[in-house]
């Protein structure tokens, strides 16, 4: 069973849901490498069981798209937790795959001209830099409130509120995490990709001086 919201196999991976299955293995590896023991990107931020736990999850993820039967029915278990989704045309093992598990879209928003504009004027961030203060700031200049946010993500509120707030202890780890980021950064139109790498690299700098 796979609950609306959760990080799917493929978001765990940051892999393409359409990806071939030489996409998938590198994907698998990047992300193995990253929690490894031996890796200097997590070992000041999660101790050595809590990596062993996410290792464990990304065998899984990879034991299941590694192989094109197992791949096919967890593709057909993900269009059935959400009907809406995409099937993809991407080549996948033996099968196409879906695309990823959609989102509803953002809340309207009024004026957007003037919402954006205000934005570019002032309210991201110079250096590039986005973390809690950064994000909370843009949510509340285009109106939208934290129970939107959580409605449209199925994340829960006080995830949201420890990452507005930069309270890392709180926060998932970061192969979880960084799906956050995203959709959040989806909901006020930012860069994602950019949302999830500035926030978890702050987040890796700032627990290192405090370590």
């Amino acid at each position: 069973m796979i609950p609306l919201g959760e990080q799917s196999y493929y978001d765990l991976l940051e892999a393409p849901s359409e990806g071939t299955p030489q996409q998938i293995e590198r994907a698998y590896r990047i992300a193995r490498a990253t929690y490894a023991p031996s890796s200097t990107a997590t070992y000041s931020v999660f101790s050595a069981d809590e990596c062993a736990s996410i290792l464990r999850r990304i065998e899984e993820a990879y034991a299941v798209l590694s192989d094109a039967r197992l791949r096919r029915e967890y593709d057909a278990r993900l269009r059935r937790v959400d009907p809406r989704a995409p099937v993809a045309t991407g080549p996948a093992p033996a099968a196409a795959a879906p695309a990823r598990t959609a989102r509803p879209a953002p809340p309207p928003r009024p004026e957007p001209r003037a919402l954006d504009s205000e934005i570019e004027g002032g309210l991201a961030p110079e250096n590039g830099v986005f973390d809690g203060s950064v994000l909370r700031r843009i949510r509340v200049s285009l109106g939208i409130e934290l129970e939107e946010i959580s409605a449209t993500t199925k994340i829960n509120e006080h995830h949201l509120r420890a990452i507005e707030g930069n309270a890392y202890p709180q926060l998932p780890p970061p192969v979880y995490l960084r799906g956050f980021l995203k959709q959040i950064a989806r909901c006020l139109s930012l860069d994602a990709g950019a949302v999830a790498d500035s926030y978890t690299a702050r987040m890796r700098e700032t627990s290192a001086r405090h370590g």
